[in-house]
């Protein structure tokens, strides 16, 4: 079935966080950006008989991982993945997760094997899995060195693009490459149906995202690029990847619109009082926290702020 051939609520959940937004690039199908915005150029196609083709993944290390049949029982350290795998409909070949797993709801009936970080390799044994998923290479010689197939795929920093490109990726490992293009294609239309509704928008509010303790992303991050997308002027523009901006930059630099998560007090601490988003309660926090992780559900989080702050072209 698989193959490797080597070739030449807390700081610990920001760290999760960030994590789910780390840097990969892994091209699986043609995609283009172009003065109309992103599309996908040629979807990747299904044998019409129905037969698995060979199915070559380059991972993290620079080595292939090559797939000869659809793995059945799959271990996935990553909420991403997770959340592809169901909307997919193959969701049913998840045998075991990481706490931090929470969408969809089916998920919840999934194995919970700890954090990423901390995987216990005789555990993981045990529930018999063709694959593991991996998003940190921390236990990748150990689990290969088990015997356990693994796939490690560091997760992206930034790329709305490759969003779509992990869709087509597990469409191709599970064999589901229609629905996989379906998807793509979905969500590439609705990020440039954005682009199209705000072209002719020069500037946008400045905003802060409040990650927790006043972590934020920085521009080359996925939701530094959903900001973009958006128009809005993001504070952090300094940041690079995850960092923790003082109080003092956030007053001094006073955004109109604060974007929170489960995990901000921002609006109780009295130190931020007029902070303008604070004071006209511009303050969101989107249910479910579609923005935290790089999944299909994330364009439906990036829709629901456009809908929230440009009522008037979102509708």
């Amino acid at each position: 079935m698989f193959r490797f051939k080597s070739s030449l609520k807390s700081y610990f959940q920001i760290i999760i966080i960030a994590c789910v937004f780390g840097y990969f690039s892994l091209i699986l199908a043609s995609l283009a950006c172009n003065d109309d915005g992103l599309k996908v150029v040629e979807n990747i196609d299904q044998d019409p008989t129905g037969q698995y083709e060979t199915v070559t993944i380059l991972d993290g290390m620079g080595n292939e991982v090559v797939f000869t049949s659809p793995p059945q029982r799959i271990v996935a350290y990553d909420s991403a993945a997770v959340e592809i795998l169901f909307a997919l409909g193959e969701g049913s070949r998840i045998i075991g997760t990481h706490d931090f797993v929470e969408h969809p709801k089916e998920a919840n009936n999934i194995k919970k094997l700890g954090s990423a970080f901390e995987i216990n390799v005789e555990t993981i044994l045990s529930l018999d899995p063709d694959l593991v998923f991996l998003f940190s290479p921390t236990f990748l010689d150990d689990l290969r060195g088990a015997g356990i197939n693994v796939l490690y795929v560091p997760n992206r920093n930034s790329g709305l693009e490759s969003t779509a490109e992990d869709f087509l990726m597990w469409g191709r490992i599970t064999g589901n490459v229609n629905s996989a293009n379906l998807l793509a294609q979905d969500f590439i239309e609705r990020v440039n149906h954005i682009r199209d509704k705000l072209a002719e928008l020069d500037k946008g509010p400045k905003v802060f995202r409040d990650e927790g303790d006043l972590w934020t992303p920085g521009p080359n991050t996925l939701i530094g690029e959903a900001m973009s997308l958006l128009k809005l002027e993001n504070i952090a523009y300094d940041v690079s990847g995850f960092e923790q901006l003082s109080a003092e930059i956030l007053i001094e630099r006073n955004p109109e619109i604060i974007i929170k998560t489960d995990y901000s007090t921002i609006e109780s601490d009295p130190v931020f009082d007029n902070v303008i988003a604070i004071k006209e309660k511009n303050v969101f926090m989107l249910p479910d926290s579609p923005l935290s992780v790089a999944g299909p559900r994330f364009i439906s989080g990036v829709e629901e702020l456009a809908r929230l702050i440009y009522p008037e072209k979102f509708y």
